[in-house]
């Protein structure tokens, strides 16, 4: 994206959706693609201008290709966001993304919101499940004040997942408010697998 190829970028990926598919796109080309174009931000590389339009392209792609395998009628709801302070959000278009493919109800909020926000979301929609991304910075004091908040307004019985790659950096207060660490798209396939098996076995 150093020449701003948006229309390139596109090509690319819908080439590559149809070579090897969403799933394989998604894992094997975009995931790497979204972690270089933020380091190349971080790094001074790419420029503003640069990291956005990359960005804009592989949300729009994530987004448009959301569509659920199957019918989502009853299906768990899961609210996405970033906490306030979280301005990337291509972590939650990937999560977003996945959630849906794997016919979950997935309402997605977008970037920076305050925990009010979030969990007024996630109470009306009656989410099974609320998932954070945190991807720059990874030392703001204020984000385990939000998120302490937020795992106070939200139900007992709604689980937090946080992952994106600075979610690390927060491990203790995500311990300690009982959430669950996400460390990559399998992770999170499997933690939603979990959920919505024991959303079954419960009725």
């Amino acid at each position: 994206m150093a020449d701003l190829d948006a229309q390139g970028l596109r090509e690319i990926l819908e080439q590559a959706t149809l070579a090897i598919g969403i799933s394989a796109t998604t894992q094997d080309l975009i995931v790497p693609l979204i972690a270089m174009v933020g380091t190349g931000w971080e790094t001074g590389k790419i420029s503003v201008a640069e990291e956005h339009a990359a960005s804009a392209v592989l949300k729009e792609y994530l987004i448009l290709n959301s569509r659920p395998f199957a019918e989502t009628t009853g299906a768990p709801c899961l609210v996405v966001a970033t906490p306030p302070g979280q301005l990337h959000d291509l972590g939650a278009a990937l999560v977003t993304n996945l959630a849906r493919r794997m016919g979950w109800n997935v309402s997605y909020l977008g970037p920076s919101l305050p925990a009010e926000e979030i969990a007024r979301a996630a109470v009306r929609s009656e989410a099974l499940a609320v998932a954070l991304s945190i991807v720059y910075p990874a030392d703001d004091p204020q984000l385990p004040v939000e998120l302490r908040r937020l795992r106070r307004f939200i139900p007992a019985s709604t689980s937090l997942l946080v992952g994106g790659r600075s979610a690390g950096a927060y491990h203790e207060v995500i311990k300690d408010i009982g959430a669950t660490l996400i460390t990559d798209l399998p992770s999170l396939s499997s933690e939603l697998e979990s959920l919505r098996a024991r959303r079954l076995d419960s009725e």
